[in-house]
């Protein structure tokens, strides 16, 4: 392992004990949801064979760790680092410039529906972004062969034919859009998720659901609700090529895939004491 990937997994390791200690307020659940993300296979598989694309995820864990922290009384500069981490996510890797954008967005909406921080703050968030990425976007306007350079080499379009609005206008046509929704939703497909062995733990089959279900019934916290969103969005950047999947391609799948998978286990953990609850009232129950 390179000096590179254990830095990059180390912090997020660490990041990914502290997400779920704020998220389930509990040590014990920080401990099963790091567990879950450190036995990932499509992790290991990409620290020896591309261990730069390691390098967002603990820039992505940073940012809903302070995402967990906004509704805590005088924390108004955890907003300031929630977009300060998606900004400087961007020049990790050409997927983040996608994916960064997309959890802004997801910030916004999820935060703004549970009112959790005043508008003020909600500014300071896509203002931190804003100075974050400001740089990154000077660069691209000063240099366009670099960005047409960049989406030929993922065959997002023509960059040579077609401008930047063109482009868009091929890419959000019937028949692109039917192609990237295929993609999308063949990255979900569960044989490519659990059975090849290089993406997700074979038990996640059962606990990803069950911890959907828990979020959807039981959790209402931004953190919790942005968790399960961004596990949906992981495949976007991915399904713009069109391409089949490739499981190098969904690493952003590895932190949310763990925690819903820890709200499953939270989940099954309840229909047990449910379960012995029932049982340990019919044993009491006077016989007739």
């Amino acid at each position: 392992m390179t000096p590179l990937a254990l830095v990059a997994l180390s912090a997020s390791t660490a990041l990914m004990y502290l997400v779920g200690v704020e998220m389930f307020a509990n040590a014990r659940f920080g401990i099963v949801t790091v567990i879950l993300f450190a036995l990932t296979p499509l992790l290991w598989w990409q620290s020896q064979n591309a261990p730069a694309s390691l390098a967002p995820l603990p820039l992505v864990l940073g940012w809903l760790l302070a995402v967990g922290h906004f509704r805590r009384a005088g924390a108004s500069w955890w907003p300031i680092v929630a977009g300060s981490c998606l900004g400087a996510g961007v020049y990790t890797s050409n997927a983040a410039v996608v994916m960064m954008p997309v959890y802004l967005l997801l910030t916004i909406a999820v935060v703004a529906q549970a009112r959790a921080i005043p508008s003020r703050q909600l500014g300071l968030l896509v203002a931190a972004f804003v100075v974050a990425v400001g740089p990154y976007v000077l660069s691209l306007l000063r240099h366009p062969e670099v960005f047409r350079d960049m989406v030929n080499a993922h065959h997002l379009y023509d960059a040579n034919r077609f401008t930047l609005r063109q482009g868009l206008r091929e890419m959000a046509s019937w028949v692109g859009l039917t192609a990237r929704s295929e993609v999308y939703y063949d990255y979900f497909n569960p044989a490519f998720l659990f059975l090849t062995g290089r993406v997700l733990l074979f038990p996640l089959a059962v606990l990803l659901p069950a911890g959907l279900i828990q979020i959807v019934s039981n959790e209402t916290t931004p953190a919790s609700r942005l968790a399960m969103f961004a596990f949906f969005a992981a495949p976007f950047a991915a399904s713009l090529t069109a391409d089949a999947p490739t499981p190098s391609r969904i690493l952003f799948i590895t932190p949310f895939a763990a925690i819903v998978a820890a709200y499953g286990v939270k989940r099954v953990l309840s229909w047990r004491v449910s379960f012995s609850g029932v049982s340990w009232r019919l044993a009491r129950s006077p016989r007739r």
